[in-house]
C-alpha cells in the first residue's frame, strides 16, 4: 500500500493529505479551517472533523497514513 502523511498546520489552518512517508509528494487533499484572511481560530473538534476527512480520502485513494503532524492540535486544551 502507498504511504502518505497528514499535517495539520496552525499557522495556515489547514489540514492536507500528502503523498509519501514524509509528506514529500504531491497534495492529495487539502482541508482549510479558516477564511480568506485567515483570523477565524478553529477549535480542536474542527481539528478533529479535518483529520478525519483526510483519514478517510487516504482511505478512498488507498493510501496507508504513516505520519501525523501536528496531532496535538486535535486535543482540547
Amino acid at each position: 500500500m502507498r504511504k502518505a502523511c497528514i499535517e495539520l498546520n496552525k499557522t495556515l489552518k489547514n489540514a492536507t493529505l500528502l503523498a509519501g512517508d514524509l509528506g514529500g509528494g504531491k497534495c492529495l487533499h487539502l482541508f482549510s479551517l479558516s477564511n480568506e484572511n485567515l483570523s477565524y481560530d478553529p477549535s480542536s473538534a474542527e481539528w478533529s472533523a479535518a483529520f478525519d476527512e483526510c483519514l478517510g480520502k487516504a482511505d478512498e485513494y488507498k493510501y496507508e497514513v504513516s505520519r501525523v503532524r501536528g496531532l496535538s492540535l486535535t486535543k482540547s486544551k
